[in-house]
């Protein structure tokens, strides 16, 4: 490829955009709708396994726990696998928006640190999960796939995902 003068100008016809692959954003929605679709899977996958006695009940907590940590890593922009919002979203724009949207949240969090909050509602939305997680089972939904998801998780979803990367209006859940 024929080098650039110094006075180009970038008019020359030549791709000067960077060829550096990004790590996928925490405030794309796709990318959010992705990561909380296979944390249900594997919450529901490791429900089953507790149920069959595949793993214990406090192996299933321990798990759970890790998920919960993982998630407010990345929402507080400390997972350097994924790329953070702008302007102070992560974690202080995202921890008052959660305040302003979730009053339950709000109201155990009103003293936190913005990184208190996110892991706050990684826990929070980790528990209604299972919740979810139950009614869809009981409804006879099978859950096996994070891109084929059954309805009611499927909102699930979009709700968490709307809230994470702040687009959601003022009827979260």
């Amino acid at each position: 490829m024929p080098k650039c003068s110094l006075n180009c100008n970038r008019g020359c016809g030549h791709d000067h955009s960077s060829k550096a692959e990004q790590p996928p954003s925490i405030v794309d929605i796709e990318v959010v709708r992705r990561i909380l679709s296979q944390a249900l899977v594997n919450m529901f996958k490791r429900s089953i396994a507790c149920v069959q006695g595949e793993i214990t009940e406090d192996e299933r907590a321990e798990k759970d726990q890790k998920l919960v940590e993982w998630l407010g890593d990345t929402f507080c922009g400390k997972n350097p696998h994924f790329e953070i919002g702008p302007d102070d979203w992560n974690p202080d724009g995202l921890a008052q928006f959660i305040r302003m949207t979730v009053q339950e949240i709000a109201e155990k969090t009103e003293e936190d640190t913005p990184e208190e909050t996110i892991y706050e509602t990684a826990a929070y939305l980790c528990a209604k999960s299972y919740l979810v997680l139950r009614d869809t089972f009981q409804a006879g939904w099978e859950i096996e796939d994070a891109n084929n998801l059954p309805p009611m998780l499927q909102e699930w979803v979009e709700t968490w995902t709307m809230l994470f990367v702040g687009a959601v209006g003022d009827d979260f859940e």
